[in-house]
């Protein structure tokens, strides 16, 4: 585009048109069809998921909110043990927002896109007063196939083991030094887990989640209420990177409730729990076994179990701790 910054004039007629034939060449074989005003699924699909992004920044350590969007909704859907194969995609922008920005964001989702095979199928874009928005939110909706018995809190059992593919924190400790304009030597760890769809194959994985806004402590919680059962994780076996650890000291935050954004947390059935953690190492995934789920209880709770032997007790945040980091 010969135009450096987005306009109110990119919401109709001839700017917009521009706009969004430069977006279509940008996007290339990831969009199935600009041609109408409705997209048409051409394969079968049963499960859907759907969420928007406000990241600030939008550039950050290992990432955009292109790429973010896109492995947020497609992570979403594979939780499920579903396969991801047509994504919805909605930009809006403030006026204002430079052209070259706008185009390293879209190329980050073409390439995400490419790499895992998923489809635009529709999309929108809009273009807001400078003031009213903070430069770009994407809403993303991802629509895919379940490939096995469908993963479901429902399906979580007393002794049960909680596994983590990877390390914990890094999105949200990367997103908060950033702003803070810390040196740090580690980036956020936002990357599509697709091939947790393959590794699961056979075993008894009960349920999956990927620890978002609120980290491990809040979908654990959430497991918790859900299941109406203890769950408990040991601190000696939680893989906290030293500068997240640094971080989270410096802004007096537990790093347990810090995003990860290409992590997952996995419920799997004791005796399959082993050759689990061996497919994911095999599948360049780091895991550690963290916990187990205990009995069913009135009143359930989370609990830490310390080093020293003591437990503390991890409620569900009242307050944000890190807001838009997604």
């Amino acid at each position: 585009m010969k135009e450096r910054i987005i306009t109110l004039h990119h919401n109709s007629g001839k700017k917009q048109f521009k706009l969004l034939k430069h977006i279509e060449k940008l996007l290339g074989s990831t969009l199935v069809s600009t041609e109408n005003d409705s997209g048409f699924l051409e394969e079968v699909v049963d499960t859907v998921t759907t969420d928007s992004f406000t990241i600030s920044p939008v550039f950050f350590p290992g990432g955009d909110i292109g790429k973010l969007s896109v492995c947020g909704s497609i992570n979403d859907l594979v939780m499920t043990g579903a396969k991801p194969k047509y994504i919805t995609l909605s930009v809006v922008l403030e006026e204002g927002f430079e052209f070259s920005r706008l185009d390293k964001i879209i190329d980050s989702i073409r390439k995400e896109l490419d790499e895992n095979g998923v489809k635009i199928i529709a999309g929108d874009t809009k273009v807001m007063e400078h003031g009213a928005l903070d430069k770009i939110v994407i809403n993303t909706t991802c629509l895919g196939e379940v490939l096995y018995e469908k993963l479901c809190v429902k399906r979580i059992e007393t002794n049960d083991l909680i596994i983590i593919t990877g390390p914990i924190g890094l999105h949200g400790a990367a997103i908060m030094a950033e702003r803070k304009g810390f040196q740090i030597d580690f980036q956020s760890d936002c990357r599509v887990l697709t091939k947790l769809l393959a590794v699961i194959k056979g075993l008894r994985v009960h349920a999956m989640r990927d620890p978002t806004r609120g980290g491990l402590a809040q979908i654990l919680n959430e497991f918790s209420h859900s299941t109406k059962r203890n769950f408990a994780i040991y601190e000696d076996k939680l893989p906290i990177p030293g500068g997240v650890k640094t971080v989270s000291e410096i802004l007096g935050i537990d790093p347990l409730y810090l995003a990860c954004e290409g992590t997952a947390v996995i419920i799997c059935h004791p005796e399959d729990a082993q050759d689990l953690l061996e497919r994911l190492k095999n599948a360049g995934f780091d895991p550690s076994t963290i916990g187990f789920v205990g009995g069913i209880i009135e009143r359930p709770l989370l609990i830490l179990k310390t080093r020293n032997g003591a437990k503390r007790v991890l409620p569900m945040l009242v307050e944000e701790l890190t807001p838009r980091i997604c």
